[in-house]
């Protein structure tokens, strides 16, 4: 598929689904006629980054509810007048920051707003690889990247109640980059020497080819003998890189 078509795509497939949260949300909003509920039930985030939901501006009486598995943590701070620091939201916000330390982890934040309030979330990571095939929309800061989820909302003034179902992916590393999963030393020794093994070969027939040829002319099964020496091995080592490294 050519490039522009697959970028087409995502972002099609992003629109929607952007769509059928909004529709989600209002419709949870429009359930209750003094509180308006809102449901973002999957939002997925890797272990170990902060979970941000920033409104603007400030609400009043934020009240903030987090359960999570019985033996599990999490780190929690509510900031009621700060700034997030960004283009889009300029003025003063509350925030809350969340850091699960649970699978699955149910968020929920209570307000009182006078006017309309803007709410938008997002994860601050490092590892903005995973993130960017959700969202493009992010900044970057000394600490790491801000990664900002759709959809962004707008809640009219009262109460409102906005709930998160956090679920936590577990990696073994999430510094960004590929993830690769190293072999114990015992399958890298034989690995390892195998790749010797080969390189000498190559080596070895490459350089005495290069000292006939100096005396004589190549013969042409020896040229062939020599390529198809260089390709087999090529092909061995690329078998075994995927045999005994993970990615």
């Amino acid at each position: 598929m050519p490039a522009h078509h697959s970028g087409l795509l995502r972002k099609t497939v992003l629109t929607l689904l952007t769509w059928i949260i909004l529709a989600y949300v209002a419709a949870l909003a429009l359930g209750n006629g003094d509180v308006a509920e809102y449901c973002f039930p999957s939002v997925n985030i890797l272990e170990g980054d902060l979970f941000v939901a920033a409104l603007s501006p400030p609400a009043e009486n934020i009240q903030v509810q987090v359960k999570g598995g019985e033996k599990e943590g999490y780190s929690l701070l509510v900031i009621t007048n700060g700034s997030l620091g960004i283009p889009v939201f300029t003025d003063r916000v509350s925030m809350v920051q969340l850091i699960p330390e649970s699978p699955l982890t149910n968020l929920t934040i209570t307000f009182n707003a006078n006017s309309t309030v803007k709410m938008l979330y997002g994860v601050l990571t490092n590892n903005y690889t995973y993130y960017k095939q959700v969202s493009s929309d992010y900044y970057t800061f000394s600490n790491g990247v801000l990664v900002i989820l759709p959809p962004q909302i707008s809640m009219p003034p009262g109460s409102s109640k906005i709930t998160f179902v956090l679920n936590r992916i577990s990696v073994k590393n999430s510094g960004g980059g590929f993830l690769i999963e190293l072999p114990p030393l015992a399958k890298i020794l034989p690995f390892a020497a195998a790749i010797i093994l080969l390189v000498y070969l190559n080596a070895y027939a490459i350089v005495d080819s290069y000292y006939i040829s100096m005396r004589e002319e190549l013969s042409r099964t020896r040229k062939l003998a020599v390529v198809l020496l260089v390709a087999l091995s090529a092909l061995i080592i690329y078998w075994l890189t995927n045999m005994v490294v993970k990615y």
